[in-house]
């Protein structure tokens, strides 16, 4: 009688929220789906025991005791960007692979930026509402902004995202272009210069956040930033909340030393209701939306696909 096989051992991944139905179909074709009731911390380490895998959102936390939990654990997939919700450095001591789909929605958020500087700078949605208000003469009356071309815009954090609106400012606008990055980049094939933070701040007409969350860069926007930059200055943000101090933010609005800001993030997130920056005319405010395109959500949702091709790989010992 000939030896029977063992039997392949099924994978398990823990599914903390759906994706969208392709997403969840491929992981459900290609492992055991564990979907918890809930995404808090409680519910994740009962249902993380006998787990191979989880794939988490970017606003999921997932913290040491949930990793600690996992006693099958071999990798945290995130199906976004920022891995700033995840205890990366409890996952490296306990041998746990982090994933992330770092590529997936850079020309989004680039776009989405872009947009957000013009919008700022020529208000589209406000002159629409002069024009269907009856204000029509009115708002012809009067100039209402200044072009992005020529201006000088300052980009902190020249990643892939960053070098992305920096390209778009500097090929597309003709924009004066200056950067601040912790590491060493470029060059680029584009027009761009590195400086000093103080210099950026001083000198730019726009400047635009796009670093991840660290200790570093944690209220990098406060009080004593904001009281050097340009008067007149715009702020963009679609990069990770905590990075401005809204406090500081609204001061800076209310006193006049800002020309406007727009911000896809917050800390925290949502906002109340009431907060003052709604009711600010020279303040944008939108729901952490910029990577959220269709292709820029497919791609995100990628994360699925390289979580199983990961446990493949390592079971095939790769």
């Amino acid at each position: 009688m000939l030896p029977t096989s063992p039997e392949p051992t099924v994978l398990r991944i823990l599914l903390a929220e759906p994706l969208e139905p392709a997403a969840d179909a491929r992981l459900a074709a290609g492992a055991s789906v564990i979907r918890p009731p809930a995404s808090d911390e409680r519910s994740l380490i009962q249902h993380i025991a006998e787990c191979d895998a989880m794939i988490v959102r970017t606003h999921n936390h997932v913290s040491r005791r949930v990793l600690e939990a996992g006693k099958r654990l071999r990798v945290v997939g995130v199906a976004g960007v920022g891995t700033d919700r995840v205890d990366v450095e409890a996952a490296s001591e306990l041998g746990i692979a982090v994933l992330n789909t770092a590529h997936a929605s850079s020309d989004a958020v680039a776009e989405f930026t872009i947009a957000l500087m013009l919008e700022l700078l020529r208000p589209v949605g406000r002159l629409y509402a002069a024009y269907k208000s009856g204000c029509y003469a009115a708002s012809r009356a009067q100039p209402h902004g200044v072009e992005l071309r020529g201006l000088c815009v300052g980009i902190v954090g020249m990643g892939r995202i960053g070098s992305r609106v920096a390209r778009l400012c500097s090929a597309g606008f003709e924009c004066r272009v200056l950067y601040n990055d912790i590491v060493e980049v470029g060059p680029f094939p584009f027009a761009a210069a590195a400086v000093e933070k103080i210099e950026l701040w001083r000198t730019c007409d726009v400047i635009s956040l796009h670093v991840p969350l660290t200790a570093q860069t944690r209220g990098l926007i406060d009080a004593a930033a904001l009281a050097h930059f340009k008067p007149g200055a715009l702020l963009i943000n679609t990069a990770r909340g905590p990075v401005v101090r809204l406090d500081a933010l609204r001061d800076a609005l209310r006193a006049g030393r800002l020309g406007g800001a727009a911000l896809d993030v917050t800390d925290p997130e949502p906002l109340a209701q009431g907060d003052p920056l709604f009711s600010m005319d020279r303040c944008i405010l939108t729901p952490h939306v910029a990577a959220r395109t269709q292709a820029g959500l497919q791609g995100m949702f990628g994360i699925v696909d390289d979580v199983l091709e990961w446990l493949r790989a390592r079971a095939a010992g790769k």
